[in-house]
């Protein structure tokens, strides 16, 4: 019994091993799961939960940073051994003989330290931080929301690659079936001696010619299913029908401001001035190491010779650094950090123009996909009644068999780029869309 496509969706959540029968599969339905199963989507919505994660990181470093340390020593060293008195609080009198101070013999120590520190002052540094997170987390959602558009248009174009082969398939079939009829004709006219043994002949190389068109579309239609599969995460031994093609009235012309339309709907492109946002708050962040840098410190240490929590010290502290020197390497960090917004805004720059050029190229070829269309329709029309008439004459006597096969070839030639230029035309359309940022997911108002 047939399963639901919603119930292959479970299927395809669970990994459950189960026998997948063939369903036909809407196009809808296909990229609604390729949206969910693509392996390209799910890597690209990890690294997008990661960005989110490091933008929350970046936060906590304003907050106070909560500590404990366990520290166990034996030592000899005078100075330990005397430090570890002062902590036990166990000085006696003895302890300050110079001979004792000097030659203290080994000495054991237990210390716990529970200490918070709170950042005060760091030159701008963990603002900065927390910007350039942010910008990067936003540039990844907004790359992952562009890589979905792209994921749903190549879905729409693998999924009507199949249905065009399928139907590829047929025109094959219907020219087999042509062959087939013209190689029986001919034998039967061959035995009665209305023809000579050559016309036979031709009519078997078409037919073995037709026969072998046939063989490569049952091949280019099992490459597009596989294909089809691939790009929309089914199950490799998914068996998919897909519903018969209805071809879309011709989509209008292009509307006008399609190049603005994309320089401000292009998600790809927001991402790219997010990164150039980042990179420049990383500049901010590298010429942070130039400020003071002041926290506070509070801290409560035990000491013992055991793990006991005996012997409570309490101290507090501010601490101001800042560093002078340390062979360049701030000098060269704030230098690398301008190097990388240069490179950010020069990507900015080619972004800018690449998505131009998409807008540019996906319209000349919708215009070339639809001239091609209008023509291929009115040229089926033209060369069914050019096999309706060679048929006529040719059983009239008045021409030969040659003529009739090459007729029909052109109307098998025809069909086949009527085909063609109607899926071109549709996947330009919707390549349109894909390049000025406005191609409707499932469910989805288009943006206009």
């Amino acid at each position: 019994m047939p399963i639901s496509f919603r119930a292959l969706v479970v299927y395809g959540a669970l990994m459950l091993p189960v026998v997948v029968q063939a369903e036909s599969l809407s196009l809808d339905d296909a990229i609604r799961h390729a949206l969910h199963h693509n392996s390209e989507l799910r890597a690209a919505q990890a690294q997008t939960a990661a960005a989110d994660d490091r933008a929350k990181a970046a936060k906590g470093a304003f907050l106070p940073q909560l500590g404990v340390s366990y520290l166990a020593r034996r030592s000899d060293n005078p100075l330990d051994a005397f430090a570890d008195k002062l902590n036990t609080r166990s000085v006696t009198a003895a302890d300050l003989n110079p001979a004792a101070i000097n030659d203290p013999g080994k000495s054991s120590l237990r210390a716990t330290t529970l200490s918070i520190e709170m950042p005060i002052y760091t030159g701008g540094r963990l603002t900065a931080g927390v910007r350039a997170a942010d910008d990067q987390a936003e540039t990844a959602h907004l790359a992952y929301g562009y890589r979905r558009q792209a994921i749903a248009y190549q879905t729409l174009r693998a999924y009507r690659g199949a249905q065009a082969a399928t139907l590829a398939v047929q025109i094959a079939e219907d020219a087999v079936a042509a062959a087939r009829q013209h190689t029986e004709t001919t034998t039967r006219l061959v035995r009665q001696g209305r023809i000579v043994a050559s016309d036979r002949l031709t009519a078997e190389l078409n037919q073995s010619t037709m026969e072998s068109m046939l063989v490569q579309a049952k091949s280019r239609q099992r490459l597009a299913l596989e294909d089809l599969r691939l790009i929309a995460g089914l199950p490799s031994e998914l068996e998919i029908q897909l519903p018969a093609w209805e071809r879309l009235a011709p989509p209008p012309p292009a509307g006008a401001n399609g190049e603005s339309r994309a320089l401000a709907s292009r998600q790809d492109l927001k991402a790219q001035e997010a990164r150039l946002r980042a990179a420049r708050a990383g500049i901010t962040a590298a010429r942070s190491v130039f400020h003071p840098q002041i926290s506070v410190v509070a801290a409560d240490s035990w000491y013992d010779e055991n793990a006991a929590l005996d012997n409570k010290s309490q101290s507090i502290m501010g601490v101001v650094s800042m560093n002078l020197f340390n062979g360049g390497r701030d000098w060269h960090g704030l230098s690398a950090a301008r190097r990388d917004a240069d490179q950010a805004e020069a990507d900015l720059d080619g972004a800018r123009q690449a998505v131009l050029r998409d807008v540019r190229a996906a319209r000349s070829r919708l215009t070339e996909a639809l001239a091609r269309r209008q023509i291929a329709e009115q040229g089926i029309d033209k060369a069914r009644e050019t096999v309706r008439l060679v048929n006529q004459r040719y059983g009239e006597g008045r021409t030969i068999l040659i003529d009739l096969l090459m007729a029909e070839r052109v109307l098998v030639e025809a069909r086949t780029e009527e085909l063609n230029a109607s899926v071109l035309a549709e996947l330009a359309a919707a390549e349109v869309q894909l390049a000025e940022g406005t191609l409707p997911l499932p469910g989805e108002t288009p943006t206009n």
